[in-house]
């Protein structure tokens, strides 16, 4: 009799593991149908862009750095999931941590999402990554223009990815699935 429970028990547990699989995976695939739409939507297809589940949070402070958008506010947010602005190759200025960037929560994730923006440098295998700058809390319709890294960058060419991680704004600021965008870094 034990050993029927067992096997039954033992069922039930890979149907519970099958069904969160299943739902985990469908709401992946939605948020990277929803970023390549949005980026073809803009003439931006980036075929580096890709999603991945939600780590670690970062600190939840607002990012002093951020200044007003000029995205458009939509009130249909509610269909359209997190919106995030796409770009395969940024430019940077070599031998200065201050850079000039644009970094923007879309008005299409009004009363939804907060965002915030890390720039990882990833070493010549791909694997390992040094965190170069990290933004606080960016309000929808709300934009970082100007930054400083962590290190100044000598002139060449970088693989890097942008670590966007969106949070849901309720009173615990929900974190959700998050994009890492590869992109090519441009040291001038």
């Amino acid at each position: 009799m034990n050993r029927r429970k067992e096997e039954k028990d033992s069922r039930v547990k890979w149907l519970v593991f099958l069904i969160l699989l299943i739902i985990l995976l469908s709401g992946t695939v939605s948020g990277i149908r929803l970023i390549k739409a949005h980026m073809q939507e803009k003439g931006r297809d980036d075929p580096y862009a890709s999603v991945e589940n939600a780590g670690s949070g970062v600190e939840l402070i607002i990012d002093p750095d951020e200044e007003s958008g000029t995205a458009n506010r939509h009130d249909n947010t509610l269909e359209q999931g997190v919106v995030i602005v796409g770009r395969d190759s940024m430019i940077f200025s070599a031998d200065t941590k201050e850079q000039e960037v644009s970094f923007v929560n879309p008005g299409e994730n009004s009363q939804m999402y907060y965002l915030t923006f890390e720039i990882r440098l990833y070493d010549i295998n791909g694997q390992d990554y040094e965190v170069l700058y990290t933004s606080g809390l960016v309000e929808p319709e709300k934009s970082i223009n100007h930054i400083t890294l962590s290190r100044k960058l000598e002139k060449g060419k970088y693989d890097a990815v942008i670590h966007v991680q969106p949070y849901r704004m309720n009173e615990d600021k929900t974190l959700t699935n998050n994009v890492d965008m590869r992109i090519k870094l441009l040291v001038k």
